[in-house]
């Protein structure tokens, strides 16, 4: 009977705490509660030129021959167009780099009465905002019961507190929930999939979730992959001595679930082009032309982009790196191509990760909330963990979590420079997707050790 009343009671902490921890990233992912982002209007006007395409594939659903998302005929008539609240069929065309399964859903469901439109986007995006928030609120229920209450209050606290994270959830292009869906996934099912020798529904779950996933854009494949064998890396390494190499089979494992995902997109994508072309050769090169753009060929045409982001992004580490370079003359596109690179680089290692409740000004500010710091945070945490606890039995499993989280970050912006350097506008994401997540849990574990510590002595 005691048994039993702990464990109801055990529950009932559970649920409280997750509704909790939802209700509160509810409201910082569709109010901005924290007040995070880079300035003022950051959060409300965060990725609304992306949202536009959904609106406005909602809003031609009834004169466009293309149930998939639309996009401008010309790159330049973009703002005029996408942004107005009607519809002119002539001035668009598919947007072919991919199948849009967000924009045919969202269209679907959508009024045919165009006043009621606002509304309707505005609700998709609290929906969309809640269910990123049950995510999260998972993993920390996860956390929790990994390594307690305090470090998992701290986990969801710095998630709230966390910009990219919190501009991406409403946002109704990007659908963050589908970005996270398989990482989280694997974090909270790998260990009962295994243990009651279901790993096959553990790969087919990650599969389908992949596939929805690339159904609705391409962005951020390679992270997204290695976000699912993190967990996987994890849990094995839990007090356990064997070497990483051993865990070869669910790398390959991982990676054939992502090629079939992938090529299942792709060719569903391929199929409704073709359909719409009535030539299978014009979908194949609409679809390839877009990704080659992405690619190392992009390079050339993007670098530019880099200096413009800085000044954008870190007006203070613009300005100081300003005093030694001639950053005016590198935005006429007259330096090498190194130059706009290294730029990119710093400009992606001092992207905020944490949007501190308090005012620290200059570059100093920008350094101590930046992606660099908290990382080299994460592994200090860790390293001290190791030192003061010699038998604990996470070190291994956070350390190699860590490096393959930060190989799954660089992998996107290496493998594809062409969307690295005119996006780190919203690129931070993928230091999230999990490296900051698992960042968040060594400090949170860090301070439940503390508050610990400090039960006992009182």
């Amino acid at each position: 009977m005691i048994i039993v009343m702990k464990k109801w009671m055990e529950y009932r902490a559970s649920i409280v705490f997750f509704f909790i921890t939802w209700f509160l990233l509810v409201i910082s992912f569709t109010g901005n509660f924290f007040g995070v982002g880079l300035w003022q209007n950051w959060f409300d006007g965060f990725q609304r030129d992306s949202s536009a395409i959904i609106e406005k594939t909602a809003r031609c659903k009834e004169k466009s021959s293309y149930s998939g998302p639309l996009i401008v005929t010309k790159n330049e008539d973009y703002n005029s167009v996408m942004m107005a609240e009607d519809c002119d069929a002539s001035l668009l065309k598919p947007y072919a780099s991919q199948y849009g399964l967000q924009a045919r859903v969202i269209t679907a469901l959508a009024p045919k009465d165009s006043t009621k439109l606002p509304v309707y986007f505005k609700k998709v995006n609290v929906v969309l905002a809640a269910a990123m928030a049950a995510l999260m609120a998972l993993v920390a229920l996860r956390v929790r019961k990994l390594f307690g209450f305090v470090a998992a209050a701290v986990f969801a606290t710095l998630v709230a507190f966390s910009p990219w994270v919190v501009g991406y959830a409403q946002n109704i292009y990007w659908i963050e929930p589908l970005m996270f869906a398989p990482f989280t996934f694997a974090f909270l099912s790998y260990s009962y999939c295994k243990s009651s020798k279901k790993l096959w529904l553990f790969y087919l779950g990650e599969a389908v979730l992949l596939f929805l996933k690339f159904l609705s854009g391409y962005e951020y494949i390679s992270t997204i992959a290695m976000s699912v064998l993190v967990p996987i890396i994890f849990f094995e390494l839990i007090n356990n001595k064997q070497k990483i190499i051993k865990l070869w089979k669910h790398a390959v494992m991982t990676c054939v679930v992502v090629v079939v995902a992938f090529v299942g997109a792709y060719i569903t994508n391929f199929m409704a082009l073709s359909d719409y072309y009535h030539s299978s050769d014009t979908a194949l090169k609409m679809i390839n032309e877009r990704a080659s753009e992405r690619g190392l060929s992009g390079i050339r045409k993007m670098r530019t982009h880099a200096v413009g982001n800085l000044k954008t992004l870190l007006p203070e580490s613009y300005e100081f790196a300003n005093r030694f370079i001639n950053m005016e003359e590198l935005a006429e596109d007259k330096g090498s191509t190194y130059q706009y690179l290294a730029i990119n680089a710093g400009n992606y290692v001092l992207l905020p990760a944490l949007s501190l409740p308090l005012s620290i000004k200059g570059v100093f500010g920008e350094i101590v909330q930046s992606i660099l710091v908290w990382v080299l945070v994460g592994y200090l945490v860790l390293f001290y963990l190791k030192r003061r606890h010699p038998s604990f039995k996470y070190y291994r499993s956070f350390l190699w979590s860590l490096h393959i989280s930060l190989a799954g970050a660089l992998s996107w912006l290496i493998l594809m420079p062409g969307h690295a350097l005119p996006h780190a506008h919203i690129n931070g994401i993928v230091f999230y997707m999990p490296l900051l997540l698992f960042v968040y849990m060594v400090v949170g574990l860090y301070i439940g050790n503390i508050v610990k510590k400090r039960r006992k002595r009182a």
